[in-house]
């Protein structure tokens, strides 16, 4: 009996030495990041990609970033994913390290950054970007972008600042988006001559952030809005000017040119404001012109006891034109068909799975085990 108990020990033993390693959690492979090299070539090797002419053709959902270090190319996304690790990572969609780039047809989600642009003369076209932190960042000049449907930004749809190898991020277009429940929709931090026409700016917490973080400042460079539809934002302007007593601050003033000189933009509250604004024979024009103000309340503590509130005006605009219903063209995309689109679901890479199931392969070594022990000890008996 001492030698069936010794037999039946060493069975069990040798069970879970063999079935415990085959039952380890097995973790999935970390993404790995993919470069379009200048000499065209791309690493690694292996991706999902192919090369028609100076095109570069995505073929599958990705989860990797991309650095495109060639000029002079068009990488389209033939309506594929870049799945992002999640807004909370320091982590880049798309990152442009060289000029005359085209990126679209892309579907970008979860990222820190969507696209982050440091070298002039690129164009964005034609993607979606959902649920990233900041969807475009461009630290460079002469950008466009274009036709692009931007939703659900946790910060900026649109950020245009002073970047590290640029002074500034001039003479961009940014048109016929479609900007969608974003925290900021346009965040223009430091550019001299940047054109936003004919976007649909929709249900975002603010329309723009403008200026530079100086309380000396008197203006932010004209930055020119026209022909835009703006439908249910929380707030239009915000100047970010920080200083600690806001009594002596000049105001950002015009802080952005909101008409062309004969066209102004759609405002969903302008009756509601202005309820006795009239178009102007037939041409579609308000005859009310719609401020546009950033102002903020403060209060001024002094040690002697006296405290000093009032009211600083930080920035003010005016739109001369505002459109009295909203702007439409056949090349501006219908709202109706690209609403603000859900992230998809992540394409992480599966985990790799071994032909023979594992758990299927523990039981099978329990049940082999098992029938051993139980068969011998039938024979001790008789």
């Amino acid at each position: 009996m001492k030698n069936l108990k010794k037999i039946f020990s060493f069975s069990i033993l040798f069970t879970l030495i063999l079935v415990l390693p085959v039952m380890q959690p097995i973790k999935a492979q970390a993404p790995i990041g993919i470069t379009i090299n200048a000499d065209g070539s791309v690493t690694p090797s292996s991706t999902a990609m192919q090369m028609e002419g100076n095109t570069y053709v995505i073929t599958a959902d990705l989860n990797s970033s991309l650095t495109i270090e060639r000029g002079n190319i068009a990488v389209d996304g033939a309506n594929h994913t870049l799945q992002g690790p999640g807004t909370s990572q320091n982590s880049v969609a798309i990152t442009l390290m060289a000029s005359n780039v085209t990126i679209e047809n892309l579907r970008v989600t979860n990222w820190k950054a969507g696209v982050y642009g440091a070298f002039n003369n690129n164009t964005i076209t034609n993607n979606v970007f959902a649920g990233n932190y900041q969807a475009v960042a461009i630290y460079a000049d002469d950008y466009v972008v274009s036709e692009n449907n931007i939703s659900s930004s946790t910060d900026d749809a649109i950020l245009i600042d002073t970047g590290a190898t640029r002074p500034q991020g001039d003479n961009n277009l940014i048109t016929q988006n479609q900007l969608t429940s974003n925290n900021w929709a346009l965040d223009i931090l430091n550019s001299n001559g940047t054109t936003i026409s004919e976007n649909n700016i929709t249900n975002n917490a603010m329309i723009l952030v403008l200026g530079t973080l100086s309380a000396n400042v008197n203006s932010a460079g004209i930055q020119l809005l026209y022909s835009n539809n703006f439908v249910n934002n929380t707030q239009i302007l915000y100047v970010p000017i920080s200083v600690p007593f806001l009594q002596g601050v000049v105001p950002v003033s015009p802080a952005g040119q909101w008409d062309d000189g004969s066209v102004g933009n759609y405002w969903s509250d302008y009756l509601s404001i202005y309820p006795n604004a009239t178009e102007i024979d037939h041409s579609g024009v308000g005859d009310t012109p719609y401020a546009i103000i950033d102002s903020t309340t403060y209060s001024d503590d002094y040690a002697n006891g006296t405290a000093i509130t009032g009211t600083a005006i930080l920035g003010t605009a005016v739109d001369r034109y505002p459109l009295m219903a909203p702007f439409s063209a056949s090349t501006v995309p219908n709202p109706t068909q690209t609403s603000s689109p859900s992230p998809s679901p992540s394409h992480l890479p599966s985990p790799k799975i071994p032909e023979f199931p594992s758990a299927i392969m523990g039981i099978t070594i329990v049940m082999v085990v098992t029938a051993a022990i139980l068969s011998y000890i039938k024979k001790m008996k008789k």
